[in-house]
């Protein structure tokens, strides 16, 4: 089966590339020549465009970065919307409740049946097998696309047919993840103020109840050896706490941490050059505590 896939950056260009390495024929499309050069080089097959995508394949993935990107790939001039050949119209985009649903309504009008994906976990977690995938809507086109999911993803979570329901369960997890990335990097940066050294601060909070995926994965895989690269911008991470925020006020129900967290993400944002990576905000609370950046 040819399956389509479109914005091949960090998180898709993995899972595009880990569906080439289980079988699947992926043709591609990102608007970054470079980043599509890359994952064609390991085995893609290139499109030209996003209509030139779902005018050849029956079942389209995409994995792109703001709900507003997402909105013009599916409904603009050239989108999914009219494409001859898509079928099944899946995205792994974190976008909001709100959003999915309108695309939902957009697509089925034009018999493009649309699956609300999205997944948890890091880009590194595809290649280790060990990525979520949520999914909601039809069940009988889930489970068209099923195989496929599997291929790239550890664990499949089907949370029935409701669309907004992966967006809704994908910024609760999004929502703990950034809180425990703050603390953990707001933390280690004032036990360096005090003097000690980060091997051990790591190994201290990993050994007691602190320990979390920011500790155990995040710190010795990039900020103890000075890689601030490779995990995606900092204004993804904005987006998504604004997106919890979002359906917690539609719910009503009050969320004080996050507002809290949300208005620190602002803050480092803004506190440098945009588009920078996420690990780069351990400098910003480095600079908060009067320590030297590392890296």
């Amino acid at each position: 089966m040819q399956v389509g896939f479109i914005g091949v950056g960090i998180m898709g260009g993995a899972i595009a590339e880990r569906m080439v390495e289980k079988g699947y024929a992926v043709l591609a499309y990102d608007k970054n020549p470079q980043i599509l050069d890359g994952v064609c080089a390991k085995g893609a097959a290139r499109a030209e465009s996003v209509r030139d995508v779902v005018d050849r394949a029956e079942v389209v993935f995409a994995c792109l970065p703001t709900p507003e990107i997402s909105k013009a790939v599916a409904t603009g001039p050239d989108g999914v919307a009219g494409g001859s050949a898509v079928k099944v119209y899946m995205e792994l985009s974190t976008l909001g409740g709100d959003t999915a649903i309108a695309l939902a309504q957009t697509l089925n009008e034009k018999g493009i049946t649309y699956i609300d994906g999205t997944v948890v976990g890091p880009a590194f977690s595809v290649k280790a097998g060990t990525l979520g995938l949520l999914a909601a809507g039809p069940k009988d086109a889930f489970e068209r696309v099923r195989a496929i999911g599997e291929s790239f993803a550890g664990r499949t979570f089907y949370l029935g047919e409701r669309i907004g329901a992966a967006q809704v369960a994908k910024v609760v997890a999004n929502a703990v993840s950034y809180a425990g990335l703050y603390a953990s990097f707001e933390a280690v940066a004032v036990g360096l103020k005090a003097g000690i050294d980060i091997e051990s601060l790591i190994g201290i909070i990993n050994q007691g109840s602190g320990a979390n995926f920011h500790t155990q994965k995040i710190f010795p895989a990039y900020i103890i050896p000075g890689r601030f690269e490779g995990t995606g911008a900092i204004e993804i991470g904005v987006k998504d706490v604004k997106l919890f925020l979002a359906e917690a006020s539609r719910l009503n129900a009050e969320t004080p941490m996050a507002k809290s967290v949300s208005a620190l993400s602002v803050r480092a944002a803004e506190s440098g050059p945009p588009g920078r990576d996420t690990m780069t905000l351990f400098h910003f609370f480095c600079d908060l505590a009067g320590v030297p950046r590392r890296g």
